[in-house]
């Protein structure tokens, strides 16, 4: 079973640094973020089957390891589990 990615709708803030009176963005890190949770085949009321863990990951901008767990968590810790965020290297 192949892991799907979907993208994060929430991004940081952006930060400026100052650098010698101009203002400069600081650059943000891509990372990936495992999520998990229960789901069913078929969620009607009366023909629940048993429940099957399903595995995604997240990619999400920050500008922190910390940052990008704390948004991936608001979109999806109501649903499932938030695992730690890997960064992504090109």
């Amino acid at each position: 079973m192949a892991i799907i990615t979907y993208r994060c709708r929430f991004q940081p803030a952006l930060r400026t640094a100052s650098l010698r009176g101009r203002a400069a963005r600081i650059p943000m890190t891509e990372y990936l973020v495992p999520v998990e949770w229960w789901s069913y085949d078929d969620d009607r009321m009366d023909a629940r089957c048993p429940a099957t863990k399903s595995k995604a990951q997240v990619e999400v901008k920050a500008y922190n390891p910390e940052e990008a767990r704390k948004l991936v968590f608001r979109e999806w810790g109501d649903y499932g589990k938030v695992g730690t965020p890997v960064e992504v290297t090109a």
